[in-house]
């Protein structure tokens, strides 16, 4: 640890690590007031306190894949590994986004910093192979999620279990959830609709979300079906992927929609964690190619599940279409089926809810918890 003023250098590349790093650096500064934070941010960072040398938040939420904005996310590695070397930071904190942290954390290490990396990447679910990489470049892994700690020290990673961020920022459950019962009678469901956060998602599934919601109304004619979007840019983007108007479309609600639903149908993501929260009996689906999903099982995927409820619960507990390949006609069918079985709804809602009970964070917030683990590797150095 430098004398004096000790520098923390943290890298969040999308806006759910935004939020996650701020409610970090939050945590931190209470933990450690005098150390100076400092690196690539988001608005939420900076709110919290960060000093933002670049945010690359607004370009991640752009239209466009990374093989288009390459020559964008070069420079910025390349100007955050400069600053890397400039400030020589007592620690770097990457948070998630491992395809711009991965060359962050190497600067670090190279610069003489520890490394404490905060969500880290789903190393048991694709390329196991980079669990090598990811011992070589950090001191110390935060988990979220709890089988996450034995599979990474079985495989020489210094990694501790610290709880689910999502957890430590869900409201209360309602004391009574959505009268099942009287939807699946009368049809007046309400449906969320949940097609993603990033630009490529929402333009993959929105459609297809659409033709659900109209299947539904007519089975159903006062049935409510609702999207949900992060922001007035992403409720636009489902309107123009859909290709109507007249959508109903919850800006920002996303938990309140879901709080008030009886089923949804969502785009595989940390979402379907918030959906099974509140209990809420759903499809998960995500548009990929079969051909690439057939090559890549034997070589990149190692988990016979893709949702992340679905591996938390160890088997099938709700449907997934992944990969789903677009075509309309099996998802609504499987929607309508699941609406119409009763037995089924009703046994899933308590376990969905009670499948992410053991997220929560032990003896706290998984915020403070990492940050508790940033300021202990600041004062003995983790035995380097």
């Amino acid at each position: 640890m430098s004398a004096g003023r000790p520098t923390i250098f943290l890298s969040a590349a999308e806006a759910s690590g935004d939020e996650h790093a701020a409610n970090l650096i939050a945590a931190l500064s209470r933990r450690c007031p005098e150390a100076r934070l400092v690196g690539l941010a988001g608005p939420k960072m900076a709110a919290a306190g960060c000093e933002v040398l670049a945010d690359v938040t607004r370009r991640a939420s752009m239209v466009g894949g990374p093989l288009l904005q390459i020559g964008y996310w070069l420079r910025a590695v390349r100007r955050m590994q400069r600053a890397i070397r400039q400030l020589r930071p007592d620690l770097h904190v990457p948070v998630d986004s491992p395809a711009m942290n991965w060359h962050l954390a190497a600067a670090a290490r190279a610069a003489g910093a520890r490394v404490l990396y905060y969500i880290a990447p789903q190393v048991w679910a694709w390329a196991p192979w980079r669990v090598r990489k990811l011992a070589r470049l950090t001191d110390q892994v935060a988990c979220i999620l709890p089988f996450e700690e034995p599979y990474l020290r079985h495989r020489g990673v210094n990694a501790c279990y610290v709880g689910h961020p999502l957890l430590d920022t869900l409201p209360p459950r309602r004391d009574q959830p959505p009268d099942l019962a009287a939807a699946w009678a009368e049809g007046v469901w309400r449906v969320a609709l949940l097609p993603g956060s990033r630009p490529g998602e929402i333009a993959a599934h929105s459609a297809a979300l659409a033709a659900v919601a109209d299947r539904i109304r007519r089975r159903w004619p006062d049935a409510r079906c609702t999207f949900t979007a992060r922001t007035d840019d992403c409720a636009e983007a489902v309107r123009r992927a859909a290709r109507r108007d007249g959508l109903d479309i919850a800006v920002g609600r996303t938990r309140e929609v879901l709080a008030g639903a009886h089923f949804a149908v969502a785009v595989s993501g940390t979402v379907t964690l918030e959906a099974a929260f509140f209990g809420v009996p759903m499809v998960i689906l995500y548009r990929a190619s079969r051909l690439g999903h057939r090559l890549a099982r034997p070589w990149l995927l190692r988990t016979p599940h893709l949702s992340l409820v679905n591996i938390l619960a160890g088997r099938r507990l709700v449907p997934e279409l992944m990969p789903w390949s677009g075509r309309t006609r099996p998802l609504v069918e499987t929607v309508m089926e699941l609406m119409d079985d009763y037995g089924w709804l009703c046994e899933v809602r308590p376990e969905l809810a009670a499948l992410v009970e053991p997220l929560r964070a032990p003896g706290g917030s998984a915020s403070d918890n990492a940050a508790a683990l940033a300021v202990d590797l600041l004062r003995r150095g983790c035995g380097r």
